[in-house]
């Protein structure tokens, strides 16, 4: 009979390999398109680094839990903790910011030509790369702190506080890291919430002109548009979603006495889903992209030469 860690474990595991695999097919595929010669647009740019983030975040949360389920304990000392959860925290950090950010400049791509926002448009493909570039230097300065307050489990004696995980401690939490990050995803989910409502109005107002002139053929140009705006309002549903069930389990846990103890890993199972579930809303988007289209046809050939 396994025992209920050890289910758990192999549960993790499942989702890490799962999840790993599809961010890297994507990544493999986004990356064949650049070295055949082909153009990469921007949001394809900030998908293939969410496909880095989202791996990242995969085996710095799951493999530590597999391996505890598996029952390896204590594998993790001084060192490998703050490697371990500065990757998890800056992935975390850039999965929230790059998100958002796709939100953003999706709402200003899409916005009709009439509105206060066309004044952007022009600055949106400038803009891109100090945005992403951005991103990445705030969240990797903002998470320092953890490389300095994580220590290995064995290596305090005056421990005061559980960081989040069962691997790890920390000594103490400095308040103003708490604030900034705190501030962070307020924004940041703020910011999705608003473009993405916006984007579902701006649908809206596209589907009820369909409807006045009967007619379901959109411009070539059109078309694209709304199939990459439906995509970032799924990935940012998905996001949403287990975000705010990972945030519900964290609140238990900090500010409840009485725990469960299978609160822990099933908060940290929940913030795995998006790094897992969000490749699979990518690739449909990925092989209808024109630049990529070339990589489905390559492994078509490939699979009927075979036969």
């Amino acid at each position: 009979m396994l025992s209920k860690i050890f289910c758990l474990g192999i549960v993790f595991l499942a989702a890490t390999t799962i999840g790993t695999i599809a961010n890297f097919f994507l990544f493999t595929a986004y990356m064949l398109t650049v070295l055949a010669g082909n153009k990469m647009s921007s949001f394809t740019f900030i998908f293939t680094q969410l496909t880095l983030v989202n791996s990242t975040m995969l085996v710095s949360k799951g493999i530590p839990q597999t391996l505890q389920g598996l029952g390896w304990n204590d594998f993790l000392d001084d060192v490998g903790c703050k490697v371990v959860f500065y990757l998890r925290k800056v992935s975390e950090g850039l999965s929230i910011s790059l998100t958002c950010l796709l939100c953003a400049l999706q709402a200003i791509t899409i916005s009709p030509s009439n509105s206060r926002w066309t004044k952007f448009k022009v600055r949106n493909t400038q803009q891109t790369t100090p945005s992403y570039l951005f991103c990445w230097i705030i969240n990797l300065l903002i998470e320092t702190p953890v490389a300095i307050i994580v220590r290995g489990p064995r290596s305090g004696t005056n421990i005061t506080k559980i960081f989040d995980s069962v691997f790890c401690i920390s000594e103490h939490i400095i308040g103003a890291y708490l604030t900034i990050i705190t501030f962070r995803n307020v924004f940041c989910l703020g910011l999705m919430v608003l473009a993405s409502g916006y984007m579902v109005l701006l649908l809206h107002k596209h589907h009820q002109n369909l409807q006045k002139i009967r007619s379901t053929n959109l411009s070539p140009r059109r078309q694209p548009e709304i199939q990459a705006t439906q995509t970032i309002l799924l990935l940012m549903s998905t996001f949403v979603s287990f975000y705010a069930l990972t945030s519900i389990f964290t609140l238990f846990l900090s500010y409840f006495e009485q725990k469960s103890p299978w609160m822990l890993p099933t908060a940290i199972f929940l913030s795995l889903c998006y790094p897992t579930i969000s490749p699979f809303v990518l690739i449909p988007t990925a092989l209808r992209d024109p630049s990529t289209v070339w990589v489905k046809k390559t492994f078509s050939l490939s699979r009927w030469s075979q036969m």
